[in-house]
């Protein structure tokens, strides 16, 4: 028995087929794995891309209630997603280096946890585990899941 041989390596395909909510999951997922290695740019990017490709729903979640709750003139002027257009695009006014707190992260990924929840009605053990750490390190409100 020839024991240098490597173990063989799992078949490649050439594609999956996959929907926006099972795409959905793996990022959200891998964006709390990347804070937690404070890798705040992975985190936002992934949790802003689980947040977009979601459908719209006329079901509360975060940026809705943000809407509601703050006046119609002073919504259009704030910018939230200034740091994850920041990440995806050059714009030569953008400062650089730049800043990326934790909160922004945190925010993103709340974020896109709460309308998966709004789209789906469901959530994951480690959605709700990053929703009771948020809760408890931000005072995020827990989405009812």
């Amino acid at each position: 028995m020839d024991t240098n041989k490597a173990a063989a390596e799992p078949e490649i395909g050439p594609e999956i087929e996959t929907t926006k909510q099972l795409a959905a999951l793996p990022q959200i997922t891998a964006a709390i794995a990347h804070l937690r290695k404070r890798e705040y740019e992975c985190a936002i990017t992934l949790a802003a891309a689980a947040e977009g490709l979601l459908p719209p729903t006329d079901e509360p979640h975060m940026f809705s209630d943000l809407k509601e709750f703050i006046p119609r003139e002073e919504f259009k002027y704030l910018d939230f997603n200034m740091v994850v257009n920041w990440l995806k695009h050059y714009k030569p006014e953008d400062p650089d280096p730049f800043s990326l707190p934790e909160s922004e992260a945190v925010d993103l990924i709340m974020r896109a946890i709460a309308k998966f929840i709004a789209v789906y009605h469901r959530s994951t053990k480690r959605m709700v585990a990053f929703m009771e750490w948020a809760s408890t390190r931000y005072g995020y409100p827990v989405p009812s899941r």
